[in-house]
């Protein structure tokens, strides 16, 4: 009798194989969802159809080494093709300014992709015609769908993971972790655990072994319905990206790679969703590798669209958004603007002479521009002052970031703690260029404001305040 993973699988590949035969790489770390992906597709392509690649992160020491081992002497016991892609994840992510897991990612698929046009290189095969067969199945889908709402990401972020994309291919998607242990368990084969699996300090960690499971507290098959909602998501986007692509005629007026013209009230009488969509796929288009263009741009975008003419937002890779009374104007100045520094006005006031208003523009998070004005606790200021023997008037200071600086800001418990502000850029994830277009409020190594992004704890306004210092930073 198969088991639900031998069904699934058989599935996916007979439609796959439908235009003929195939041949993959196969993305093998040793865990259960790998080896049971492995073994399956021997069982549905001859050996010389296989070719097994294993990345060693070097990040694990001898555990790394030991799967390494592990997946290759299964490979030689089965005769199929192995490599070993051994790199310093740690020492790339550093170099790149990118996550450790983001930098894995980018390794991992990076050498697939050699693999594969290296196969078809060799056999003179039709470009395209290796595919990579990775071992994705539904609780990566729902936790990828949750991964993306927490962090506030758009419809597209929402639709999960798809089965196929360009010559990734995903045959157990339509399986759960339980059907992959099934079968590992019916064929008598062991796995690799990695023990930075169970770390909860890795966010999507955390809603693997922590959230997931309350979810099926609640619901046995909520992994299930997530992505399926997420599999639903997506056949909406696909529609609303050709709607998309039918509103560009009209509001996109002139094309360049790094200049693009878009007409104000055209773009402007879009639906929301539509106009957000299509700002991101503009930006998007004038940005290296696509990233770090986010639905917090597209917003920024769309509230200024719609205020008066002569306003300009900069954004990631050093992309400026200029508006007129009837264009929108986004170009590439990146290089242009380097080191050149902000327009900063600080204004001390009481804090008697803040009115409703604007008490309540400066707590409203939805407000983009309320990214480059923000209020401090003078008399909080003065005791950060004195703490670093700081006497000279002004004891703040706008400046580039320095080594050691830090911000101070609340842990899990509500206790005040350290975190340095290298640390904090790397967890935005931005890359190096505009890192080093950012500007700090700071007095001595103390950060009080990462301008445009976080502030510190430390001069926060509270009801006791009585002095007040306003920063208003053109960007």
């Amino acid at each position: 009798m198969l088991t639900k993973a031998e069904i699934v699988c058989k599935e996916y590949m007979d439609e796959l194989m439908a235009g003929g035969p195939v041949r993959l790489v196969i993305g093998v770390s040793g865990g259960a969802d790998s080896i049971c992906l492995l073994f399956l597709m021997k069982k549905i392509l001859p050996v010389s159809h296989i070719r097994v690649i294993h990345i060693n992160h070097m990040i694990r020491g001898t555990e790394a080494d030991e799967d390494s081992l592990f997946v290759r002497k299964i490979c030689e016991k089965e005769g199929i093709f192995y490599k070993e892609i051994k790199e310093d994840v740690p020492a790339i992510a550093k170099e790149t300014g990118l996550s450790e897991e983001e930098a894995g990612r980018k390794l991992r698929y990076e050498s697939f992709e050699n693999e594969a046009a290296a196969w078809e290189l060799e056999e003179g095969l039709p470009e395209g015609s290796v595919r990579i067969a990775v071992a994705h199945h539904i609780e990566d889908s729902a936790e990828t769908f949750l991964f993306n709402l927490f962090r506030g990401s758009g419809i597209r972020g929402l639709s999960g993971i798809a089965g196929k994309r360009d010559r990734i291919v995903r045959p157990l998607l339509n399986a759960t972790r339980a059907d992959i242990e099934e079968y590992l368990e019916k064929i008598g084969r062991d796995y690799r655990t990695d023990r930075t699996n169970s770390d909860t300090s890795y966010a999507r960690n955390r809603i693997r072994n922590l959230i997931l499971p309350e979810a099926e507290e609640v619901c046995s098959q909520a992994p299930a319905h997530i992505a399926a909602a997420a599999k639903k998501l997506r056949d909406i986007t696909v529609y609303l990206d050709s709607v998309v692509d039918e509103s560009c005629k009209t509001v996109i007026l002139s094309f360049e790679e790094d200049h693009i013209v878009l007409d104000k009230g055209a773009f402007n009488d879009l639906p929301e969703v539509i106009a957000s969509m299509l700002i991101l796929k503009v930006l998007t288009s004038m940005t290296p590798g696509k990233k770090d263009i986010g639905e917090v741009h597209a917003a920024a975008v769309m509230d200024v669209a719609k205020a008066e003419a002569g306003k300009h937002l900069d954004l990631p890779y050093g992309i400026r958004a200029d508006f007129s009374h009837d264009r929108i104007s986004l170009r590439r100045t990146e290089g242009e603007d380097a080191g050149k520094e902000p327009v900063v006005l600080c204004t001390l006031m009481k804090a008697s002479d803040l009115g409703r208003e604007e008490k309540e523009a400066m707590f409203d998070p939805s407000n983009p521009l309320n990214r480059y004005t923000k209020y401090f606790d003078c008399d909080k200021i003065s005791l950060i002052s004195s703490k670093f023997g700081i006497e000279s008037s002004p004891v703040y200071e706008i400046r580039v970031r320095k080594n050691g600086d830090y911000l101070v800001i609340r842990d899990r418990e509500g206790n005040p703690c350290k975190k340095s502000v290298s640390d904090y850029l790397t967890d935005l994830k931005l890359p190096y260029p505009d890192k080093d277009r950012i500007r700090v409020l700071a007095v001595g190594s103390e950060v009080l404001w990462v301008i445009g992004y976080r502030m510190g704890d430390s001069a926060k306004l509270t009801d006791d305040t009585v002095n007040i210092l306003k920063v208003e930073v053109e960007a």
